[in-house]
Parts: structure tokens; C-alpha cells; sequence
């Protein structure tokens, strides 16, 4: 089924208090220790269809949903990592197919609308290679295409008592209109969803949060809700859904 997803909208103002109530329960996972401000990038060029199927399953509050992103991390490097992911939500559960490639392989992969599928480095029949499979099925089958560019600065933990308990701080979510991959990791002309809000997100594999987590939401009158960056951010933009129908990969 895989692992449940809760989200909560917070005032940006709070980011201290609510990092400082959880600091006797938590450690930084090893991306953002490594990192000198101790938080990383999360980049993601998000695709739907041209009637937005994937952005009317989640403001039409569907119970299954599916999300197609090209996902990388910090700044474009020549052998920078990105993921082609397949996220699916049923209810408040989260599943994801990954399969990870070089930043250059992902652009000569769609290059031609994604047949050029020559020298790309997964195992034959492995996990990486099916879930790339999956990917590029559901990109030809529906039509898909770049919608967003969706840009924010990550914060994320683990619990000292609970490897399987993650949570994550989101802040300064941005996003730029039907990108192509090689403005994955652009940083200009880029629009503001929520400047004085970031989200709150908690992901775990048990039956319920533990009790901890459940005072500070408690105290700090934090109220779940169904949000999501790739639709905040089309919002934010304003833009009719019509005026997508003449865009594409090229």
C-alpha cells in the first residue's frame, strides 16, 4: 500500500519554534547534513495531459492520483542525477516508481519525444529498468507534456526513535510555466506560490503519528489539508488551462 502522507500549511514565521519544539526527537537526514545551510533544492518538471487529467484528479479531490515528474536535486552539474518518477496516491497513501539517469541522458532521452532510448544505463530487467519503462509508457500513451517547473528548499528529518517516520519542511516554493529539461535547473524568471507559508509534511508506515508529533500540531493549531505543490503553483501563475493546448516538449 506503501506509506501514509500528511501535510500541514504553516506560517513562515514559526519555521524556528516548530524546527527548535521538534530538535529533541529528530536528526537531519544526510542530505541536508551535508549541506552547509543544512537544506537542499528540490527541482521537478511535472508533465500532464493537454486537458490536465492529473491536475482535475486532485482538485476534483479524486481517491486515486497520479503525478509524471522529472525530478533533480541542487544545481545542473555535468553528471548531476535526476529521477524520471511515477507518484501515486490512494487516500492519504504514497507510492513512487523511480528510475535515476544522468541529466544529459534524460534530455537526449526526449530529445525526439522520447525514442531515443540508445545508451540509457539500466540493468535489463531490473527494478530501474521497468520503472523507466513505466514512465515513458504512460508519456506516450497519454501525450504528455512539461506544465511547470516546480522549485522549493527542503528541510528533512528522520526521528531518533523511528527510521521510518520522515518529515520535511518546504519552503519557498516557486515554479516557471511549460519548461523543457534544460531549464531544470534554472533560477531565473521564476514566480513565488506561497511567501509566507511553507508546508509542513509528515510520511510514516504506521497506523497513526506518534504522540509527540501530535502536541506540536496540537499547540500549534496546525491543520491538515489536501495540498499540492504542482497545483499551487499552476494556480499561482493564473493561467487558463486552454491557453496550454498549443505548448509541447519541443
Amino acid at each position: 500500500m506503501g506509506r501514509k502522507e500528511y501535510k500541514y500549511l504553516v506560517p513562515r514565521r514559526l519555521v524556528n519554534e516548530l524546527r527548535n519544539e521538534m530538535k529533541p526527537y529528530i536528526r537531519l537526514d544526510k542530505y541536508s547534513e551535508n549541506r552547509k545551510d543544512k537544506q537542499y533544492t528540490v527541482r521537478s518538471v511535472y508533465y500532464d495531459t493537454k486537458t490536465f487529467a492529473c491536475y482535475e484528479e486532485k482538485i476534483e479531490g479524486f481517491k486515486t492520483k497520479k503525478k509524471f515528474r522529472i525530478r533533480g536535486y541542487n544545481s545542473g552539474e555535468k553528471n548531476s542525477i535526476v529521477f524520471l518518477e511515477i507518484k501515486r496516491k490512494y487516500e492519504d497513501f504514497i507510492s513512487k516508481n523511480r528510475a535515476p539517469l544522468k541529466w544529459s541522458q534524460a534530455k537526449a532521452l526526449f530529445s525526439n519525444n522520447g525514442f531515443n532510448t540508445q545508451g540509457i544505463p539500466f540493468e535489463k530487467d531490473s527494478k530501474e529498468e521497468a520503472n523507466a519503462k513505466r514512465f515513458l509508457y504512460n508519456y506516450h500513451r497519454k501525450k504528455l507534456f512539461p506544465i511547470v517547473l516546480v522549485i522549493y528548499d527542503r528541510e528533512a528529518f528522520y526521528s531518533k526513535f523511528d527510521q521510518s517516520l520522515r518529515m520535511t519542511f518546504d519552503k519557498n516554493i516557486r515554479s516557471l510555466l511549460y519548461p523543457s529539461l534544460d531549464l531544470l535547473y534554472i533560477n531565473e524568471d521564476i514566480k513565488y506560490a506561497m511567501p509566507h507559508n511553507f508546508i509542513f509534511e509528515v510520511k510514516f508506515h504506521r497506523n497513526c503519528l506518534p504522540s509527540w508529533i501530535k502536541s506540536i500540531i496540537i499547540r500549534y493549531k496546525l491543520q491538515r489539508l489536501a495540498l499540492s505543490k504542482y497545483t499551487i503553483c499552476i494556480d499561482s501563475h493564473r493561467m487558463a488551462r486552454k491557453f496550454s493546448r498549443s505548448f509541447g516538449h519541443i
